[in-house]
């Protein structure tokens, strides 16, 4: 039920729905008592503020869902939760989608502010040339969330830079991340990427690959599974995966470790790059790109 409704408010805030609710709200909303309401259900997302709606009856609360700020309604007895837009029939507009743009608008100003106290803005404009419009969609998480047991390292040990990946043994983008980051690697020994292994509940062989990496003593083994495991999705061979797994608790451990860092900072999907001074990207980059965004952060 919590996953459900959590789609629903990614999937479909900006579905076309057209609202009429006639009667007001009494009270001022209670933040505390919507809190009590909704977040039980919301599969991890937060509430975050509650005003009056523009709609008489509704409240608007603002839900942060995966690093996303989503507004959406609450009906005056709490019972009632709408999750699609308000149409302003007179003035052909979508109140919802306008909430949504200010809300984007804010956030990308929050994190350029703390991005500055962090870099500096001459790096802020050397990120932007980097990413270009994939800087809109960048988050900045607190580095020390990392658990840093457990994770598979790649590069110069002594690299003054460190590239924390995202990333699931059975997921075609990691796949080719690992290609490009190993082209990285070639050209340069100022940094190392260091993995961190999160296998996607809907992959069929990602979770016992994963806890056989993670119960594997030697690191050379550990990365010789990930490497044969990467090679059979790129060659989409299911067979090969299915070979590589192996049940083991202490990796069963591990992963609901990382799952619970991924919820923590809005890791919705595979890979995720973070990036020094922890600034992480979401889906796969070529070596160039990664190249570029090194270099705009030295």
């Amino acid at each position: 039920m919590k996953k459900l409704i959590l789609g629903v408010f990614l999937s479909f805030v900006l579905a076309g729905q057209v609202l009429a609710v006639q009667s007001g709200c009494k009270e001022k909303p209670d933040v505390g008592k919507i809190k009590q309401a909704l977040e039980p259900v919301l599969g991890g997302a937060k509430v975050i503020k509650v005003n009056q709606s523009p709609v008489k009856g509704l409240y608007e609360v603002i839900v942060e869902a995966r690093g996303r700020m989503i507004p959406v309604y609450m009906d005056c007895s709490k019972r009632f939760l709408i999750t699609g837009e308000i149409i302003d029939l007179k003035e052909k507009k979508s109140i919802t989608r306008e909430k949504a743009r200010e809300l984007a608008k804010k956030a990308v100003e929050k994190k350029i502010k703390k991005l500055e106290k962090a870099i500096g803005k001459a790096k802020i404009e050397k990120l932007k040339k980097a990413l270009g419009d994939r800087f809109a969609d960048i988050k900045v998480i607190d580095l020390s969330k990392i658990p840093k047991k457990n994770l598979i390292a790649f590069g110069n040990p002594a690299a003054k830079m460190t590239v924390y990946v995202v990333t699931d043994p059975e997921c075609p983008f990691c796949a080719r991340f690992d290609t490009e980051m190993k082209k990285v690697l070639k050209g340069r020994k100022d940094v190392k990427f260091e993995l961190i292994l999160f296998p996607l509940p809907f992959h069929k062989h990602a979770q016992k690959i994963v806890q056989r990496v993670v119960c594997e003593k030697s690191i050379n083994k550990k990365k010789e599974i990930l490497e044969k495991s990467f090679e059979a999705v790129r060659e989409r061979d299911e067979k090969k995966l299915e070979k590589l797994g192996k049940e083991c608790k202490k990796g069963k451990d591990v992963i609901q470790q990382h799952f619970r860092f991924g919820s923590e900072v809005g890791i919705g999907g595979t890979p995720a790059i973070i990036f020094p001074h922890g600034i992480m990207v979401s889906g796969w980059m070529t070596a160039d790109q990664i190249n570029r965004v090194l270099d705009a952060l030295k």
